[in-house]
């Protein structure tokens, strides 16, 4: 009976405990719930991180695009590029010998992803540099995308695609999307590799977080000391957004890193929710984590309008006095003053409910920014805020 007493009261006390999530040991499911029925997300490593000396290189260039049905451009740039391109193939015209209005001169860029190899086919992205009004329909001639270091790493050339149109007639116009922008889908051929490695140059591999936090860093580690348990290897967490893996020397090769990579990915380990609301004050939008919490308070809004209103009016005389017809003007001033009842915020109120709260009175997106930056000014709000 007293063994039965025991195992009931610690069972009780696991229960009403401080709530810890799942720990990073093991290999969680994607979703739980905790305690206090917030999301436990468990997402795998290879989502959550990157090799950190593994970037992409952004390419930019410079291209001609012909075949415009007169939606092209006839400034002098344009028609200089497609007289450099004809004479290059033996015809000798001049300038004046160059029409405009089915070409255009357009700016590319492409990134280059880590490891690429020579004649693997990328995306290329093309928008308009002068005043073409579309590209729909265009091919873009052979051209050249270079690095930060100056060096040619993609040539592109191919047909454009574009989502938009324009319909134009004597005196409407229809457009849909935009036709200055267009990509060239598999156009650019990599023609030179850029050096890559999977280890740092301490020959090490080192996992960058893409949402660095102390905690988030910590559980990474974990993870990845469960998926290398039993292996020569050293896991330190270096700051909040660097997880380093050290191999003895003989075991760096990129075979091994590859396999160490594809186990340590492959682990689920668990995340913090972002403490973080981000609102947008165009359209009113409200972003925030699950579990931000306000401190109590009472909010309320008012809102003081003035409108003045000048009205012309004409004064005319009697028919048999001595007066002129004169114009007056008169001014109207009105004033509304409209405040919102004060509404009170219990303690540990989520973001959620006090958006509800807010939206049942009616408040503009102008006022939920003013009210969400008075918390945040005050201490009420325990989260980040941004506003856009």
């Amino acid at each position: 009976m007293t063994n039965l007493l025991a195992a009931a009261i610690a069972g009780l006390c696991l229960l009403i405990q401080d709530p810890q999530p799942p720990q990073p040991a093991g290999n969680p499911v994607p979703t739980a719930q905790n305690q206090l029925g917030e999301t436990v997300l468990s997402p795998r490593i290879r989502n959550i991180t990157r090799l950190h000396n593994s970037m992409p290189h952004l390419l930019v260039g410079v291209g001609l695009v012909t075949g415009l049905a007169n939606t092209g451009s006839s400034d002098r740039g344009t028609r200089q590029a497609l007289l450099n391109v004809v004479r290059q193939m033996g015809l000798n015209h001049a300038i004046q010998d160059v029409i405009g209005g089915t070409t255009t001169l357009v700016t590319l860029t492409c990134t280059l992803p880590p490891f690429a190899k020579e004649g693997q086919l990328l995306d290329v992205k093309c928008e308009v540099m002068t005043d073409a009004s579309s590209l729909r329909g265009g091919e873009l001639l052979r051209a050249e995308l270079k690095g930060v270091d100056g060096k040619t790493y993609v040539v592109a050339q191919g047909p454009l695609v574009t989502s938009g149109f324009t319909a134009t007639g004597a005196n409407a116009q229809a457009t849909k999307n935009l036709n200055a922008t267009g990509w060239v889908n598999n156009g650019g051929l990599v023609i030179q590799e850029e050096r890559c490695s999977f280890y740092s140059e301490s020959g090490m591999l080192e996992l960058q977080l893409l949402h660095p936090g102390a905690f988030n860093a910590a559980s990474v580690a974990a993870g990845v000391r469960t998926a290398l348990d039993g292996m020569r290897a050293k896991i330190s967490v270096v700051d909040t957004t660097l997880v380093r893996i050290e191999l003895p020397e003989e075991d760096r090769t990129d075979e091994n890193a590859v396999r160490i990579l594809n186990l340590v990915g492959n682990v689920r380990v668990v995340v913090e929710n972002p403490a973080k609301i981000l609102v947008d004050q165009s359209s009113g939008a409200v972003l925030a984590g699950e579990g931000v919490l306000i401190s109590p308070c009472v909010v309320g809004l008012s809102e003081l309008t003035i409108a003045i209103t000048n009205d012309q009016e004409v004064s005319q005389p009697n028919a048999f006095a001595n007066g002129t017809t004169q114009q007056v003007t008169r001014t109207r001033i009105d004033v509304q003053d409209r405040s919102t009842p004060l509404s009170k915020i219990g303690g540990g109120a989520t973001v959620g409910e006090l958006l509800q709260n807010l939206r049942a009175l009616g408040m503009t997106p102008a006022q939920l920014v003013s009210v969400f930056q008075a918390l945040d000014q005050g201490g009420f709000l325990h989260a980040t805020l941004e506003v856009r």
